[in-house]
């Protein structure tokens, strides 16, 4: 974790403490508990990580920026955000390469830098941030090339004490790791993993309290636990690779850990539903549950999220970008990995795909390929939204609007 005085113990050596936490007397760790409440904490684990959307995991600090691709124009927007009202205020456009290019958005834990997947060129793109407004600054160079032909795609990365780690899933059957420079945010190629079954990785994200990420592949449909070196951010394979429950859900999209690090979700693009899956705390490996549908099987849902009101709520939303969807639907989260059905929804959107929950748990914010706008929703909190999710303002990504600028991933900084 960005905050820790020492470094975070190896995955193995987490399993060793875990096994020697258990010979520890139950009114010991009842007394850690009570602390851990007293303190006005929900009770769950804080992750320390961060993954670009689609893939969301909530972000670290107050998320008082927000940045959004635009894929069909080759730029990423900066806004500012009030963490009070959840309004988003654009502050700068840059280019970020190729046209029809970037997708995947991710900031270094600290939020000083930002870097972005351009599928079309095959580039990252590197960018130093203003703490003030957002507004973005391409490092020299500008960008790194991820090998002809990956396609780079989704984005996660992480701090570990004084090291940070950076992983890049490629359309052409890839996931590349890398380190960055803590002064100069310049990233830095440290291993390649490929084969194993990996055909079209897509989604990416990080566990909260493991060191272990997961891969969706949306041409096969399984999902791929890995362990990560916490110096190098090379990959190896834990577990066997694990599927829905149902055998035709063969397009996850993006993934969503709980803040406990218990349960993962995901969505199938062409189907609709959700799948869950428990996550095993001692090995990270994964079993799947169940499948939840969501408000059509055209809702072709993209990015997926999670996040507790303060009512101790838990919802899951998923991002729908097909007809029968343009929308964010609202699941609420019973026992871990049920999701009730069918799920509220919000309605106004034009294919939404990226998603992102605030680190406040107060709202929901959407990036809306098919007319240029970032979408924010409000999640219930019982006075000016009674309900589970309220539609709010929707913002364009571009300064002239441009409806046709193709917003993609969005992720929260600062």
């Amino acid at each position: 974790m960005a905050t820790e005085q020492g470094r975070r113990p190896s995955f193995y050596r987490q399993l060793a403490l875990k096994n020697i936490v258990r010979l520890i007397p139950a009114v010991v760790i009842l007394a850690a508990m009570l602390n851990v409440l007293s303190c006005g904490s929900s009770g769950l684990l804080s992750p320390s990580d961060n993954s670009g959307s689609p893939t969301a995991t909530p972000t670290t600090g107050t998320g008082s920026l927000a940045f959004v691709t635009n894929y069909k124009d080759g730029k990423v927007s900066s806004f500012t955000r009030n963490t009070t009202t959840g309004v988003l205020t654009l502050t700068g456009q840059v280019a970020a390469g190729a046209k029809s290019g970037p997708r995947g958005v991710v900031a270094s834990p600290d939020g000083s830098f930002l870097y972005v997947a351009n599928i079309s060129d095959n580039n990252i793109y590197e960018y130093s941030i203003d703490s003030t407004n957002g507004t973005l600054t391409p490092l020299s160079p500008k960008s790194v090339s991820n090998g002809t032909g990956t396609q780079p795609d989704e984005l996660a990365i992480t701090t570990i004490l004084d090291v940070t780690m950076l992983w890049v899933t490629g359309r052409a059957g890839t996931i590349k790791s890398y380190t960055v420079d803590s002064s100069t945010g310049q990233i830095t190629l440290t291993g390649t993993t490929s084969g194993g079954g990996l055909q079209t990785p897509f989604g990416i994200t990080l566990h909260p309290t493991l060191e272990a990420l997961y891969v969706s592949d949306s041409a096969t449909g399984f999902i791929y636990p890995f362990i990560y070196d916490d110096t190098s951010g090379a990959l190896t394979p834990i577990a066997t690779p694990q599927h829905s429950t149902d055998p035709n859900a063969n397009t996850p999209a993006a993934i969503a850990i709980d803040s406990g690090g218990g349960a993962l979700f995901i969505a199938d693009q062409k189907l609709g539903e959700v799948s869950s899956f428990y996550i095993n705390l001692d090995t990270a490996a994964l079993t799947p549950y169940s499948t939840f549908p969501n408000i059509s099987l055209n809702a072709a849902p993209v990015g997926v999220g999670l996040g507790v009101n303060a009512g101790g709520i838990e919802y899951l939303f998923t991002a729908n970008s097909g007809a029968g969807g343009n929308s964010v639907s609202s699941f609420v989260v019973t026992n871990s990995v049920i999701a009730n059905s069918p799920p509220a929804v919000v309605t106004g959107y034009t294919g939404a795909t990226g998603l992102v929950v605030d680190p406040q748990n107060k709202f929901v914010y959407s990036a809306n390929f098919g007319n240029g706008t970032v979408g924010q929703a409000i999640i219930n909190n019982g006075t000016t939204c009674t309900i589970q999710l309220c539609a709010g303002v929707s913002k364009p990504t571009e300064s002239p609007a441009n409806a046709n600028s193709g917003p993609f991933g969005i992720t929260l900084a600062q």
